[in-house]
């Protein structure tokens, strides 16, 4: 139902990486969909997300209505869902915080020592704009050391399955490692460079891995938006990857 990242797994922290089976949506959607601005029942999204809540032993869990921008917030227990962001940080045990993709790179953030949590929706525009950056900044605000920090970047379209043109290479100036020729055509590695954005931003290489699970052609098991836009019009559901902080910790505040 899940993976996990080795790097974040802790006894004070649940996390996962959650695939589109065992939930209860229909159809297209089937059945572990997590986004309520697909087109699917309501109703079934919602027992899905209590799925996810209970899975992480979580009271709350808060999910976004992602916008492809670089915007951080900090969330606590009077934060609502589906706020236009893309990303979200927290010291507060109890709450699950959710990021929707479907090829795009969920990344999840964990500093043990100062219990801070974090995830980040990293489509190319968000990455490209800066949606790493702010998030560890935001961290940092909250009394983090980019040095403590430890990041999985979760299923996302792999760079075999992501043929690109030279018009969305020029939006990656001075990025040309993650970008190469297979079969003589154009590829972008989407998680390499999601990579690279942490390790820029203070985090110890060491402290940052990839699952290296690619959406596009393990669409069985994930959703995938490419794979649905070139064989049924674009209709699919969203993965989800959650992280919450254990409430044993005792941290209720900033």
């Amino acid at each position: 139902m899940k993976i996990e990242s080795l790097k974040i797994a802790s006894a004070t922290v649940n996390h996962g990486f959650f695939g589109r089976k065992h939930g209860k949506s229909k159809g297209l959607y089937s059945s572990l969909n997590c986004s309520k601005f697909v087109g699917d029942d309501e109703s079934l999204v919602l027992q899905n997300l209590d799925i996810i809540k209970k899975e992480l032993e979580a009271k709350k869990l808060i999910t976004l209505c992602q916008a492809h921008g670089s915007c951080c917030i900090v969330v606590d227990w009077q934060t609502e869902s589906d706020t236009e962001v893309d990303a979200m940080v927290t010291r507060v045990p109890g709450i699950a915080i959710g990021i929707l993709t479907a090829d795009c790179a969920p990344i999840l953030l964990f500093d043990k020592r100062h219990q801070a949590i974090g995830a980040i929706h990293a489509g190319w525009r968000g990455a490209v704009s800066g949606v790493i950056e702010s998030t560890i900044q935001k961290m940092v605000e909250l009394g983090s050391d980019p040095q403590n920090i430890v990041a999985a970047v979760g299923p996302c379209i792999a760079k075999e399955s992501y043929e690109v043109d030279d018009d969305f290479k020029r939006n990656f100036r001075g990025k040309g490692d993650c970008f190469s020729l297979i079969n003589s055509q154009l590829h972008f590695d989407l998680p390499k460079y999601c990579q690279n954005r942490l390790i820029e931003s203070g985090l110890s290489e060491n402290n940052v891995e990839a699952v290296n699970i690619d959406t596009y052609t393990d669409q069985k098991n994930y959703f995938s938006y490419r794979f649905a836009n070139k064989n049924n019009g674009g209709i699919c559901g969203r993965n989800i990857s959650a992280i919450c902080l254990g409430e044993e910790n005792g941290n209720n505040s900033y």
